[in-house]
């Protein structure tokens, strides 16, 4: 049985530039047995996809600290893979709370978390910069001492439509890369002259959010301008549940039953029952 350390051993080693592995975002245990058994390099939970599946939104406070650690217990108990924990703000503002939350992530077992610097409060919705890299800076000090392999990857939120936007997450990415971050992330990063600008700048690996619309650069290109990590955030739980809902208006409001047409085991190259856990 692989062990916690021996997951975080592994992750901590596929962060090479231009490696541009792929991690998807399962959001349940079934999502999860699915992609365990196409066997990718890594996984990540979904804070949108697990809100969506307790029927709730995502970042605005109505998912805990103990909710998402015990949905990332879930996930792991299902994979040999490394799992790494999309955690937020790390469930509060203070150095503290993040430390409070990286404690937890190690000890579920989790091979790495990302904390992102969105406040969820609407007034202030990004923490003043200060804050921000103290936050990284505890959480870094606390895995250096206790899971030293763990991955922490600092997000900026922010916009990146100007460049001054662009010069400000730049200066983001630098600092929190200098407070002890293994990886850095901005979501709202997908145009190439941008990424390439961020990569020339910010001497870190590169997680690049591949998972939504009008994204169209390939998994190689990614490896070729010297992206690090893919991740797909909610993209697949944003597929699910679309294709759930359009299925279902079509029955309310066309009255007819087409959706159930296709037959999944015949139309696609892998049946997705496949995957999941049979009687023995």
């Amino acid at each position: 049985m692989v062990t916690a350390a021996q997951r975080r051993s592994a992750f901590n080693a596929l962060h090479v530039k231009g490696k541009a592995f792929l991690m998807p975002n399962p959001f349940d245990i079934g999502s999860a047995r699915i992609l365990d058994g196409m066997r990718f390099d890594a996984l990540a939970t979904s804070s949108a996809g697990f809100a969506w599946a307790r029927g709730v939104r995502d970042a605005e406070g109505l998912i805990g600290r103990d909710d998402a650690l015990a949905h990332a217990a879930d996930i792991i108990s299902v994979t040999s893979l490394p799992v790494n924990g999309d955690l937020e703000n790390g469930f509060g503002d203070s150095p503290e709370d993040v430390v409070e939350t990286i404690k937890g992530a190690i000890e579920v077992g989790l091979a790495g978390c990302s904390i992102e610097d969105y406040s969820q409060d609407p007034k202030i919705p990004f923490y003043p910069l200060d804050l921000a890299v103290e936050r990284i800076k505890a959480a870094s000090a606390y895995v250096k001492e206790n899971a030293p392999e763990f991955v922490l990857t600092a997000r900026s939120e922010g916009p990146v439509k100007s460049e001054h936007e662009l010069d400000q997450t730049i200066k983001r990415l630098n600092a929190f890369k200098d407070a002890g971050a293994d990886c850095v992330y901005a979501p709202m990063l997908k145009d190439k002259a941008q990424i390439t600008k961020i990569l020339g700048a910010v001497d870190a690996p590169l997680n690049i959010l591949a998972g939504r619309p009008n994204f169209h650069l390939t998994r190689k290109e990614l490896g070729d301008l010297g992206v690090a990590r893919i991740s797909i955030g909610s993209g697949l739980a944003r597929l699910a549940y679309g294709a759930f809902t359009a299925a279902a208006e079509d029955m309310k409001d066309g009255g007819s039953f087409g959706c159930f047409d296709r037959d999944p085991s015949a139309e696609m190259p892998v049946n997705f029952e496949d995957f999941m856990k049979a009687k023995p």
